[in-house]
């Protein structure tokens, strides 16, 4: 049975305090994204809504000011992390999943670096113990946020409206992948840290051929996913 996600505040929240993290100028990224814009870009996700869940991914889109919906860039400090977290990213946690390969054709990867400290918060139980819940007696969970099926999207959104409202000073969330693996996944808010905060340094590859889709295939090996066509 899918964990039932409970809905999230929307309002902003000037009073709540919870850790946040740094993601260090120098760090290293590597992003997935559509070979119709540049690896550093952010996703305007534009016209898409907060409550329709196949209209984006686990984290946006969701409102923001002054575009109706904040832009996003996901990427990841690994390759695996990365792919697992945005081109198999729905893959249902089912045995033998298996996954069309024409489904790669429009993207790409590329490796960044990050020019500035970026302030983000861990979407992991410690840091997630300071959000109560109302009408609950525990506190929101790592697994209510990133091991939820794609029915849970808008929930899942919320609450990523909710951090964003309420923490001004906050550039992104991250965690740990929901296919496993080593590595740590990243959102970054485009109103909040511009395209000059992330330097492409190679890219972009692509990944339905090529050494890209050796690499891809390898790491759809590795989670037990079968890539199909």
């Amino acid at each position: 049975m899918p964990i039932k996600c409970p809905p999230a505040p929307v309002a902003a929240n000037p009073a709540l305090v919870i850790q946040t993290a740094i993601l260090k100028a120098g760090s290293a990224l590597t992003r997935f994204h559509s070979k119709s814009r540049a690896g550093n870009i952010y996703n305007p996700n534009t016209g898409k809504r907060i409550e329709i869940e196949e209209e984006g991914a686990r984290f946006s889109p969701f409102p923001g000011a002054p575009a109706a919906n904040v832009p996003t860039l996901y990427a990841a400090d690994n390759l695996t992390a990365a792919a697992l977290e945005s081109i198999f990213h729905a893959v249902k946690h089912i045995p033998s999943p298996t996954f069309p390969r024409i489904s790669l054709k429009d993207s790409s990867y590329s490796e960044l670096v990050v020019n500035d400290d970026l302030v983000v918060v861990e979407l992991t139980n410690p840091q997630l113990r300071q959000l109560a819940i109302a009408r609950r007696r525990t506190s929101l969970k790592e697994e209510e946020l990133i091991h939820t099926p794609p029915s849970q999207y808008p929930h899942t959104r919320t609450w990523a409206r909710f951090l964003h409202d309420s923490l001004p000073s906050l550039q992104g969330l991250c965690w740990r992948p929901r296919l496993g693996g080593a590595g740590l996944a990243y959102m970054l808010f485009g109103d909040r840290s511009a395209p000059r905060a992330l330097t492409v340094t190679s890219g972009p590859t692509d990944i339905d051929s090529g050494s890209g889709f050796v690499k891809v295939f390898a790491i759809a090996q590795s989670a037990n996913i079968k890539i199909i066509g």
